[in-house]
């Protein structure tokens, strides 16, 4: 072999282990016990928006509920799916969703119109590597740790189960189709489907073992800070709190909910009301309310800088407003 032989066998070399190194870095999947997927409240209105690392991860009405990001400002708006998503969760530079091929964007074209695509879905945050974790028709999806925790739709009445993020150790959790969107610290708070309607807790780190914290009529669970608020159904479905740590519960807002999204400032609920419907804001203890806008109102969704929710009627259709309500609501204008 010539010196400029092996010279260039050389360079081959390290060309193909630089490339094969870039290849197992991109397949890689990182996951720590920590880590947290979506708010909450937004994943109760089914976690059409969802915030990571400087950006803003939403799922599109204008094209058919297909998953975008942009800056927080709204600004750079990229199309990073051709169907639709929801239930968008993240951690890592990585992107957890249920994606369902009966919305589509109407841009697709060959092949890509006929496919049949549904289930939880992984991808980076540009995009790229997108791939099916299971095939099933699922409800409600949790980061939680090293695992997503889903609701699976079955002839039984449902079940909740996890599976590791790199597609590993898929089980049943619990023959109920509970909802394992409010999580705190490896431990979900959801409230009992079909012998009560109590607060549960299921441990994520202790074997998803389940205690009974609360007993009522309450619904859609939301931890934060010291309390875990919730909708009373003994009271009207207005908005009470506990305190975790005495125990003690008081209401919250005396309307009644037809739903509520909240950060570390303020609770966004829908006021139901036949005559006098509204979005509303109010503090932490209910107090300062205001109506930021008229009419029937759902999917109500946070991001650091707007609240985000749709107006009965037109699904279609995404409206927004700064969180501190320093403008009106208006039409969200995606990319498209």
């Amino acid at each position: 072999m010539t010196k400029r032989t092996a010279v260039t066998f050389a360079l081959i070399t390290l060309i193909i282990a630089f490339v094969v190194a870039a290849h197992i870095k991109e397949q890689q999947i990182t996951m720590f016990p920590s880590d947290h997927g979506n708010l909450a409240g937004n994943l109760h209105n089914s976690g059409l928006v969802f915030e990571m690392d400087g950006k803003v991860f939403f799922s599109n009405p204008a094209d058919s509920n297909c998953l975008y990001s942009m800056d927080p400002n709204e600004a750079n708006q990229k199309r990073l799916t051709s169907m639709g998503v929801k239930y968008i969760n993240g951690a890592n530079g990585l992107l957890y969703f249920y994606m369902d091929s009966t919305k589509k964007s109407d841009k697709l074209s060959g092949l890509s119109t006929v496919t049949n695509q549904y289930g939880i879905y992984r991808c980076k945050v540009n995009g790229r590597n997108q791939t099916c974790l299971l095939r099933d028709f699922c409800g409600e999806v949790q980061l939680c740790g090293e695992y997503l925790y889903f609701q699976v739709n079955n002839g039984n009445g449902g079940t909740l189960e996890k599976i590791r993020v790199d597609q590993k150790n898929r089980s049943t959790v619990a023959n109920e189709k509970i909802s394992p969107v409010c999580y705190n610290n490896g431990t979900i708070y959801f409230t009992g489907v079909t012998e009560d309607h109590n607060i549960h807790t299921l441990q994520t780190t202790a074997g998803d073992a389940i205690s009974t914290i609360i007993e009522g009529n309450y619904f859609y669970p939301v931890v934060q800070g010291d309390y875990i608020y919730y909708m009373n159904g003994d009271d009207n479905y207005s908005l009470w709190r506990t305190n975790l740590a005495s125990g003690n519960a008081q209401p919250v807002v005396s309307d009644r909910l037809d739903c509520f999204a909240m950060n570390d400032n303020y609770i966004y609920y829908a006021f139901s009301d036949p005559n006098v419907p509204s979005l509303r804001r109010c503090n932490l203890d209910g107090s300062d309310t205001v109506v930021l806008y008229d009419g029937i109102v759902n999917s109500i969704n946070l991001s650091s800088k707007y609240v985000y929710f749709k107006v009965y009627g037109l699904d279609d259709v995404m409206y927004h407003m700064p969180l501190s309500g320093s403008s009106p609501a208006s039409i969200f204008v995606s990319a498209y």
